[in-house]
């Protein structure tokens, strides 16, 4: 299948969203082909029954990649879009959806295609963002920002998050198939992406609202890695790990960057691991500033405790 725009969508376990995530991308309004290709990674939940119904009533349009074991446990997040999902990807373009998430314009692939297609020297852009708190708020501006370049300062830097959504995504698909080493070794999917999207290209943000991303939904990985220290510390050791190899292999040409970003990972596994002799050192004071007033006090007080 030679479509023009193949439409990833990752899941495991979210048969309470993807439903309105598959939808939100079947009523898009475009006149070029697409295809919505699926990774489902063993879901148990009766979230495979519902992909079957949808793909049943839209034949041509859904491929599913079914794995019978948990690949994300085994080959982590990055790696298992490497193996099962790049292979199957013969268009021009890729727009990315995660299970739980879903689109809320139907221009939303048109208008990223059209930018493509008109500005050569971009690589990818992406458009800002709602976020769905489990409560069902939605009025957090975590992912509002000015219209405009995106730079590589945006993407690697002292900061435990990234302004862009994952699931507002659009890239050329030279982009996302392109793996080096570097990127193989993270363990996430969507920070590497975008390094290689500002290597290869200029990034655009689009100020418009076009999707919503939902925060610790069942099955996503937030939800999976939040109560899990010894999961949260391996993940952050790789970070640290894939962030060094990418300094090498691009001549330490974003080193300050780097190093900024290593020294936040540090700071997270030491807050992980109750190290207070660490966190309270000199360099880690503009973390600790981060906190609220409470949080800091606390921190304090345990660190007298622990000498």
């Amino acid at each position: 299948m030679n479509n023009l725009i193949t439409v990833i969508i990752m899941t495991y376990n979210q048969k309470d969203y993807i439903e309105k995530a598959i939808d939100s991308v079947l009523e898009q309004e475009i006149d070029v082909d697409f295809d919505i290709l699926i990774h489902d990674d063993c879901s148990d939940d009766g979230t495979y029954e519902i992909l079957l119904k949808k793909q049943k009533e839209n034949l041509n349009k859904i491929r599913i990649i079914r794995q019978d074991s948990r690949k994300f446990l085994t080959d982590g997040f990055n790696m298992m879009i490497y193996k099962y999902v790049v292979p199957n990807i013969n268009s021009k373009y890729i727009a990315y959806l995660d299970g739980d998430d879903y689109w809320c314009n139907k221009e939303k692939l048109k208008k990223q295609f059209f930018f493509l297609e008109n500005n050569q020297e971009y690589s990818m852009c992406f458009n800002n963002s709602y976020q769905l708190k489990p409560n069902g708020d939605m009025t957090s501006k975590w992912f509002f920002q000015e219209e405009g370049d995106v730079d590589m300062s945006e993407i690697i830097n002292d900061k435990p998050g990234i302004h862009i959504a994952t699931s507002s995504i659009f890239l050329r698909s030279e982009i996302f198939k392109d793996f080096s080493d570097w990127r193989k070794a993270f363990p996430v999917e969507d920070v590497p992406m975008y390094m290689t999207a500002a290597l290869k290209g200029k990034i655009y943000r689009m100020s418009e609202i076009m999707s919503v991303y939902r925060q610790f939904a069942n099955g996503s990985w937030s939800s999976q890695n939040k109560e899990n220290k010894d999961r949260i510390v391996k993940h952050l050791n790789e970070l640290i790990n894939s962030t060094k190899m990418f300094d090498v292999a691009t001549n330490g040409a974003y080193h300050e960057l780097v190093n900024k970003q290593i020294e936040s990972c540090e700071f997270r596994i030491a807050y992980n691991n109750k190290d207070y002799k660490t966190l309270f050192l000199k360099k880690n004071r503009r973390f600790i500033n981060r906190f609220s007033f409470k949080e800091r006090l606390s921190l304090y007080i345990k660190n007298l405790l622990h000498k």
